[in-house]
């Protein structure tokens, strides 16, 4: 009991440690957003005046318009520190034009700003803002020199030296509440909950312990981040307001009466759709009384105070004013966000904790030889849990983290994100018939060490040298790992089941295998935002050696004779086996590989998704699989309709990629849901219908789904080189339901053999 109460103890600590700095980067995430927004205002003027100057029939370093237009935005704004707009030089980026105090453009985001024709952001050590804008080529809507600001922003400044102090003071006193009210918790379980198991009441005392602690850390933390956007959303405001009484002046300025102007209303809808920051857009006489305004369709009350900015004519006096309103709309959107992401994380607390006690009672259940085998494989459970979760954690973000390194590298083409994908894959489709026999010759905890330490060399390589070559090299080392671990882990469950309870001792292990997927992307999606992608690689090592060592402590030592392997020659000369495996078991996993894990991170960047999206995204995908593989199992056995429900899901997959003609996220949303029940559907029914050819046929569909695992992303790339993600989502969905047409031709062709029409 000491060490479940230690290890509840520590689990608490690490979940409250983690809200913590989710909470603190999440606030300081927001504020440089709206930094941004707001400061992208005037980006955008400067690129209208680029847009004037080549209407003109000007190059960009003839445009000596913009050094002016530099100057003018720097003395408007006192927060801007310095402004540069840098080219593209054959080496590094060239200032162009700069004003004093000017900021450097570092290679790498400059050139990530210019192949991703977005903004982009980086926090100084001195507690500026580092802030890149595209100028974009008016004809072919490309991004042709990047223009850069350094910001000191009163409110991000505040919140980097007090909120971690405060923070800290927070997490403090709700640890000291833990450990007040710990002991009472376990005491009472003890006392009141003996007709529960131990498991289960343990749970319930991290359940309990996760709510009460979470919402006091939230309680306390919420308010606080609130105070510290709010000034930053009426900077926004006003600078809206300044952007559009400058428009206005300039109007003036050309001659044009301040009666006699026209589409101020339209310009107002058009900002308002633009900056979601923005409630309330109003354009008002000196005294007041409004001349034209339009309001978001929500509630006027709880606004933001007014932000006014006058408008001056030309002979300097005041005209009229324009006023603004932030939308406090967006913290409460942000907060909702930050709660959704809480709950991830007390989910994912929850599933390391309910393996965690299975491993300490299975170490229990070890010392008694009378008791059940799946009873005592919670070590070995555990073990291949971790294994997974390390590879599942980096799903949400490796392809647009693959993007940087390849432009890092000067690589430009899609292909070269799909490559280390498709590389993963291939290896780990090499390994995967070797890694059992590995097992049975030289023992399931050497193979599975070997599996882990290969692991963690790759996660550690990949984390340490940051090029695009040797994050291939390191990823094909991850594949070897997880190959080998996995397999070394399947065998060991399989050697320890019995006939009356193989079943449920396998259940143990697609069980491990699922819960990592199901919690793994959208918690490493969640942290990968949040903290970058590095500390992800970091965990990813970490939780590969604690893999190794949990395994370690397992003395379950299964037994019996290595197995004869299925002899592979008779079995390729069937008809009956090929086409399943090349109508279904490959198409599908070209399609998961393709869309779900390549395509799927990048188009949800090019919708302005982060990375904690993608994860919450591929979490819908196996959730539905999760829940829908039991069913599907069982209308396999109990009506025999196997290859009925292979059709169908292979049906649905393709129909969920034909979305993608909708486009947006609601084409994608559908293709994610319809790839899960497609899948979920087919999987078991596939699987039950080739297990009757036999062991060789198992083989080769499991050789066949890793094939489709290292075309999928080739072939989305290749795809993505020539169209929009739409399109290439559209296709993969053809491709889907031609492979279920042929499959359904051949088996209608069979059944009509096999049942001939009467002829009377």
């Amino acid at each position: 009991m000491l060490r479940i109460g230690l290890l509840l103890l520590l689990v608490q600590t690490l979940a409250l440690g983690i809200q913590t700095l989710l909470q603190l980067q999440k606030a300081q995430g927001l504020l440089i957003e709206l930094t941004a927004v707001r400061v992208g205002i005037s980006a955008g003027q400067l690129d209208d005046v680029l847009h004037r100057a080549m209407a003109n029939g000007l190059q960009l370093t003839e445009m000596h318009s913009l050094q002016a237009q530099l100057r003018r935005l720097a003395e408007e704004d006192p927060e801007i520190e310095g402004i540069a707009v840098y080219g593209s030089g054959p080496s590094a980026a060239t200032a162009l034009f700069f004003t004093p105090h000017a900021p450097g453009a570092p290679d790498d985001l400059h050139r990530r700003l210019l192949h991703r024709n977005k903004p982009q952001t980086r926090l100084l050590e001195n507690g500026s803002l580092l802030l890149g804008y595209p100028l974009t080529d008016p004809d072919q809507g490309r991004a042709m020199a990047g223009v850069w600001f350094e910001v000191r922003a009163p409110a991000l400044l505040q919140h980097l030296e007090q909120a971690p102090h405060h923070a800290l003071m927070q997490l403090l006193q709700t640890l000291a509440g833990v450990a007040l009210l710990l002991p009472l918790l376990l005491i009472l379980s003890l006392h009141l909950g003996q007709r529960w198991p131990l498991r289960s009441r343990m749970l319930g005392v991290a359940l309990t312990m996760g709510l009460l602690n979470g919402l006091c850390l939230s309680v306390q933390a919420f308010p606080s981040i609130q105070h510290q956007l709010a000034p930053a959303l009426d900077s926004q405001a006003r600078s809206l307001a300044r952007d559009l009484a400058g428009r206005i002046e300039h109007a003036l300025a050309l001659g044009i009466p301040f009666e006699t102007l026209r589409s101020v209303d339209t310009y107002l809808k058009e900002a308002l759709e633009r900056h979601p920051e923005v409630q309330f857009l109003e354009l008002a006489h000196p005294d007041g009384s409004p001349l034209q305004h339009h309001l978001r369709p929500i509630q006027e009350d709880g606004l933001r105070p007014a932000q006014a900015v006058p408008v001056h004519g030309p002979n300097g006096a005041v005209v009229a004013q324009v006023r603004a309103w932030g939308n406090p709309a967006i913290i409460t959107q942000a907060l909702y966000t930050l709660t959704f992401d809480l709950l991830i994380l007390f989910l994912a607390t929850l599933v390391l904790l309910n393996e965690a006690l299975g491993a300490i009672l299975s170490s229990r259940h070890v010392r008694h030889e009378g008791a059940p085998v799946p009873h005592r494989l919670g070590l070995g459970r555990c073990a291949v849990f971790l294994l997974i979760l390390s590879e599942e954690i980096t799903r949400a973000f490796l392809p647009l983290y693959i993007d940087d390194l390849a432009q890092a590298q000067g690589l430009h083409t899609r292909s070269a994100i799909s490559l280390p994908i498709s590389a993963y894959m291939a290896s780990f489709a090499l390994l995967t018939p070797f890694a059992g026999r590995w097992a049975e010759r030289w023992g399931v905890r050497r193979i599975f060490s070997l599996g882990c330490l290969l692991s963690g060399i790759g996660f550690g390589w990949a984390l340490l040298d940051p090029s695009y070559t040797a994050f291939i090299l390191a990823r094909c080392l991850c594949a070897a790992g997880y190959a080998v671990g996995t397999m070394a882990m399947q065998q060991h469950f399989l050697k320890s089941s019995r006939p009356e309870n193989r079943t449920r001792t396998l259940a143990l292990f697609v069980g491990a295998v699922q819960t990592a997927a199901i919690c793994g992307s959208p918690l490493g999606g969640m942290l990968a935002e949040q903290f970058g992608p590095r500390v992800i690689l970091a965990s990813a090592a970490g939780m590969s050696l604690l893999a190794w060592l949990v395994q370690s402590l397992d003395r379950v030592d299964p037994p019996g004779p290595p197995s004869t392997p299925a002899p592979l020659l008779p079995a390729l000369r069937r008809p009956a086996l090929w086409v399943p495996l090349l109508g279904a078991a490959l198409p599908v996993k070209l399609v998961l590989a393709g869309f779900l894990f390549y395509l799927v991170p990048l188009a949800l960047q090019q919708e302005a998704y982060g990375s904690g999206a993608t994860g919450r995204a591929m979490m819908a995908y196996f959730l539905v699989v999760a829940a829908l593989n039991p069913a599907a199992s069982w209308l396999a056995d109990r009506y025999g309709w196997r290859m009925s429900l292979v059709l169908i899901g292979g049906t649905i997959v393709g129909l969920g990629g034909l979305a993608g003609w909708m486009g947006g996220i609601s084409g994608l949303l559908i293709g994610i849901v319809s790839l899960g029940l497609g899948t979920g559907l087919s999987a078991a029914a596939l699987q039950a219908q080739l297990g009757q050819q036999g062991p060789a046929a198992m083989v080769l569909l499991r050789t066949l789904e890793r094939l489709g695992s290292v075309l999928g992303p080739l072939v989305a790339g290749a795809m993505l080189g020539h169209t929009d993600y739409q399109d290439t989502m559209v296709l993969l969905g053809l491709i889907m339901l031609g492979a279920t047409l042929g499959l359904g031709l051949y088996q209608y062709h069979q059944h009509s053999r096999r049942h001939p029409p009467c002829v009377p």
